[in-house]
């Protein structure tokens, strides 16, 4: 199966998400603001810069489990999360193990230019039904080297993702897997809402079955 046979570019005035029977959490706040408005709000971009970069852009549907890229291969696009979730990982020793999830608004990668070897450090999969929007890795190098206010935007949006990883490995990835779940439940609920068990299991490195064990017992401490 093409990796891509799931990803479409989207008309427009298309309605996004399809009723169906299977609880979906409320995210209208953030699919009310698009990928652009939103970076614009969050790093006070001008209107110049936005439509700059809007113009090297292109928005694209991708079905659930559509895989972006996967690790080793080239790495062409970066993509960003305008509606809905991704996850990264990689394989080691027949076991998934995945680094991060991304929402909206957040890039796919932590590399946002052409990365020194130009192949893709993990596989990015879709988890649900998401748009997206993407531009060329070269394009954007390029847009880097032009515009000064889109390489600090490029320069502080690698910042925030590089404090995350820091706070994870410094503050969180050493506790206890039940006080790891506890955290996870009081400042990330979207994880829990939107991201399967057995994904929510590989990210704590616990089988399904012991997340499933510490779900419970967490809620049994709970008021």
């Amino acid at each position: 199966m093409n990796r891509h046979e799931n990803l479409t570019r989207r008309p427009a005035g298309t309605p996004f998400f399809q009723p169906h029977g299977r609880f979906r959490p409320d995210i209208s706040y953030l699919c009310g603001m698009d990928f652009f408005e939103r970076i614009r709000n969050d790093y006070g971009l001008s209107a110049g810069a936005v439509r700059t970069l809007a113009a090297a852009a292109e928005r694209i549907d991708a079905g659930r489990k559509t895989c972006l890229v996967r690790e080793g291969e080239r790495d062409a696009w970066l993509y960003f999360v305008e509606e809905g979730s991704l996850r990264t990982y990689v394989m080691r020793e027949d076991r998934c193990v995945i680094l991060n999830f991304a929402f909206e608004g957040d890039p796919a990668t932590s590399v946002l230019g052409v990365a020194p070897s130009g192949l893709a450090f993990a596989t990015v999969e879709t988890l649900e039904p998401s748009r997206l929007v993407r531009i060329p890795r070269m394009r954007m190098d390029e847009l880097f080297r032009s515009s000064a206010e889109l390489a600090d935007w490029g320069r502080r949006m690698s910042e925030r993702m590089l404090r995350s990883h820091e706070e994870y490995f410094a503050d969180y990835s050493w506790r206890e897997k039940g006080k790891q779940y506890f955290r996870l439940l009081a400042e990330y609920p979207e994880l829990l809402l939107r991201v399967p068990l057995k994904d929510l299991a590989a990210y704590l490195f616990v089988t399904p079955q012991t997340l499933s064990r510490i779900r419970a017992a967490v809620k049994r401490k709970l008021p």
